[in-house]
């Protein structure tokens, strides 16, 4: 039963590995989970070969360097979307995955090298120790991501975010809680060993099946203003859920009532992270509720249209147009006036011009 539980873990995660490399559109999520998937079936060959190995046990060790870090990261792009890989956050990864080695290399070393266990055993229990604080912290950062956002979160995707959660706490529950009670206790220790592989194989295949739904629904959605009509958006708006209204309330909130369209430079990164939610959510009650083609032609018409009323005001008819323009958002002259002939027909300065003659 031990040989084939691992053997089971071994072959879906090189299948799930596959998997991603298969996927034609890659986004960051699916290398991430390549790597987990490819930590996590190089553990299952070390499980199999055991002590039997040899010294190659701990060179195996090393590829196991991407298993709570890695995941971690997986749940990020699971749940922020775009952009939610920074460089800090690989530095985080990349720190844990130098433990990992480390501590194995320091294993093989005291293999080879028995002499040296006075030197080598202090160095191990502080890379040892170091290693379970930042683990135990990538863990809990990891559960974080399936809690962020859950009360704005519609009915489908906190559906998701349960299965996550309960998979997730199951899984540290059984893999890590349970096995470090029965550590001492070498009559379970085959028990042990099956509950952890269940663990990583339940782990691997919930989040599969989240991808899949999460980043199908994304890429339906994104690859909607593409069609010829709008007819072809519409079915793919889900219903409107009391949670979407709220989030069209906190939108109009934000961008007409606090005008956070002045804010230069801004994106929909920015609109999303101030809202709590996935990018795609915004992006798609834009589309439906506020008739938007993209985010950025809608911020652009919202600021010419403050634009509009700041060179219609006589009061402000000594402002140059350069001054109107970072007033009403822009980040220079030259975006401002080309976005403005776009949509008025005239330039900011003939717009005036228009308007003053108008008068007289």
């Amino acid at each position: 039963m031990f040989q084939t539980i691992y053997i089971t873990l071994l072959l879906v995660s090189f299948v799930l590995l596959c998997s991603q490399l298969w996927v034609r559109q890659k986004q960051p999520i699916h290398l991430l989970f390549a790597a987990f998937c490819g930590s996590i079936a190089i553990m299952a060959i070390k499980q199999l070969g055991g002590a039997e190995l040899g010294f190659y046990q701990y060179v195996l060790g090393m590829g196991v360097c991407l298993t709570c870090n890695g995941y971690w990261l997986v749940a990020r792009a699971l749940f922020r979307q775009q952009q939610a890989i920074q460089l800090r956050h690989l530095l985080a990864a990349a720190a844990v995955a130098l433990l990992i080695i480390t501590l194995q290399a320091l294993q093989l070393l005291q293999l080879f090298w028995p002499q040296s266990s006075p030197l080598i055993n202090p160095a191990r229990m502080v890379v040892q120790e170091l290693l379970v604080l930042l683990s135990s912290s990538l863990m809990m950062l990891a559960f974080w991501e399936g809690c962020r956002g859950y009360r704005t979160a519609e009915a489908g995707e906190r559906w998701q975010r349960q299965l996550f959660l309960g998979t997730y706490v199951a899984a540290i529950t059984s893999g890590v809680v349970v096995a470090k009670i029965w550590q001492a206790n070498t009559d379970v220790l085959l028990v042990r060993e099956m509950m952890a592989a269940g663990a990583a194989l339940a782990v691997l295949l919930v989040t599969q099946w989240l991808i899949y739904c999460r980043f199908h629904q994304q890429q339906t959605v994104v690859a909607a203003p593409d069609a010829d009509t709008e007819t072809t958006v519409e079915p793919a708006v889900l219903p409107f859920s009391s949670a979407d209204q709220l989030l069209c309330d906190s939108i109009n909130q934000l961008l007409f009532q606090q005008q956070l369209f002045l804010q230069s430079n801004l994106r929909l990164t920015d609109l999303a992270r101030q809202l709590d939610v996935p990018e795609y959510r915004v992006s798609k009650l834009l589309r439906s509720q506020f008739h938007a083609s993209n985010f950025n032609q809608f911020i652009n018409t919202l600021r010419i249209e403050h634009a509009k009323k700041l060179l219609a005001d006589p009061s402000k008819g000594h402002w140059p147009v350069v001054v109107v323009g970072l007033e009403s958002g822009f980040a220079s002259v030259g975006p401002f006036t080309r976005a403005f002939k776009t949509m008025v027909g005239f330039t900011p300065h003939e717009f005036r011009q228009t308007l003053t003659c108008k008068e007289h």
